[in-house]
């Protein structure tokens, strides 16, 4: 898992919202680094390699490896635990300032329920939309669970700036955070989507590892018609496993199967023409309609 500088920056601005009304940024600052080096504990656990923790103006990231190559149960294990680490943190804490009744404590709790409420929010770029991401995508293709958190997304956006307006309106106080938050979602669920095709086809390096890790990989199969261009048939690509396309003509025929290694490098060499012209121009197709490994192609 590598979590940019996006990711860390709605972090921030969250942190911001909160801790407006005092002066304890730096304690706020602790609570984001213990969240992100939990992610890193437990991703290390599975075996993920630990590259760097970078400290910049907007916070901080933990650079992590191969989390690609976990199990789906694995992941969501560890995207989850994070916010889980601040949810057992604040129920810790609140017995804590039974006892004591501090105002560290007190805030201590509001910015670990606050960073665990925001981080399982399902908008991009938040654990929870990568969380709800891996779940979607085990029903229906990843294209189509990418175009429902998205609208999520831009739905908690909403939320967002309708909240900031209400609050100026009823109770007279201007949060820019809010707004920025707002918008920082909007341009990451924006960035998502134009870089969809980029993660698909750099995502066959990252099942490699996979494969070589847990010794399989699942497999999935569709049917495409063969007027499609091969960015289309790119954008059905599930990420999480091998994909194999059936190519079939107008009369329901078979006249070529294609797997996921051989599209991407038909888009490379080719760029996007259609199935049709790509099997027909294709050495490996014969007249007889079979391949030259003995495929019905």
């Amino acid at each position: 898992m590598k979590k940019d500088v996006k990711k860390i920056l709605a972090e921030i601005v969250l942190i911001l919202l909160i801790s407006s009304y005092n002066s304890m940024f730096g304690l706020a600052f602790v609570w984001v680094l213990l969240h992100e080096l939990t992610h890193i504990f437990i991703a290390h656990i599975y075996g993920c390699k630990f590259y760097n923790i970078n400290f910049h103006i907007f916070g901080l990231n933990a650079e992590l490896g191969d989390i690609n190559s976990l199990k789906e149960r694995e992941k969501v294990i560890v995207y989850f635990s994070g916010a889980l680490f601040n949810i057992v943190s604040a129920i810790i804490l609140y017995f804590l300032n039974i006892r004591f009744n501090n105002n560290f404590i007190e805030t201590s709790i509001n910015l670990n329920i606050g960073l665990a409420v925001f981080n399982l929010l399902p908008a991009y770029p938040l654990d929870g939309s990568r969380i709800l991401e891996i779940l979607l995508t085990k029903k229906i293709l990843f294209k189509k669970a990418q175009k429902i958190i998205s609208i999520i997304s831009y739905i908690v956006s909403g939320l967002f700036i309708s909240i900031g307006i209400l609050s100026y309106i009823f109770l007279h106080s201007l949060n820019f955070s809010i707004f920025i938050g707002a918008g920082i979602i909007i341009y990451i669920t924006r960035m998502e989507a134009h870089t969809s095709m980029y993660i698909t086809m750099g995502n066959i390096v990252k099942k490699r590892n996979k494969i070589l890790k847990n010794k399989y990989i699942e497999n999935k199969t569709i049917s495409v018609y063969y007027k499609q261009g091969l960015v289309n048939v790119l954008a059905l690509v599930d990420r999480n496993k091998f994909n194999t396309f059936y190519i079939l003509d107008d009369d329901m025929k078979l006249i070529y199967i294609l797997n996921e290694d051989e599209l991407i490098d038909a888009l490379k060499n080719y760029g996007n023409m259609t199935l049709e012209e790509y099997v027909k121009q294709n050495p490996n197709v014969t007249k007889s309609g079979l391949n030259n490994s003995g495929y019905k192609s």
